[in-house]
């Protein structure tokens, strides 16, 4: 399972009506840490898709949605549970950052 990519409305969407937890990659085509991230959160969508869902917003193509989300750094990855922000890590983000966030998170 890959990373579902979303518009700004779908993101809405998916928010209020998803039970399991939710992690948003808020990144760029630009963005080199992005790019690199990418696969790893792949994987992790893959080992983790029962607890969690994992969706992306490509800021570029989406712009307003960075002001929606306040993501000012990318990669903004952001942890939702019943359409409400748990946490969020923003700019060089690092697989340990992920991997000890996601377990905070439950």
């Amino acid at each position: 399972m890959k990373i579902e990519e979303l518009d700004e409305a779908a993101l809405s969407e998916v928010l209020q009506t998803e039970e399991r937890g939710i992690v948003v990659d808020f990144w760029s085509p630009w963005c080199a840490p992005c790019r690199a991230l990418r696969p790893h959160l792949d994987r992790m969508a893959q080992a983790e898709g029962d607890r969690w869902r994992f969706v992306a917003v490509n800021t570029e193509a989406h712009p307003s949605a960075s002001d929606t989300y306040a993501v000012s750094a990318l990669p903004t990855l952001v942890w939702f549970r019943n359409g409400r922000e748990l946490s969020r890590i923003a700019g060089l983000v690092t697989l340990s950052d992920v991997e000890r966030q996601l377990e905070l998170e439950g």
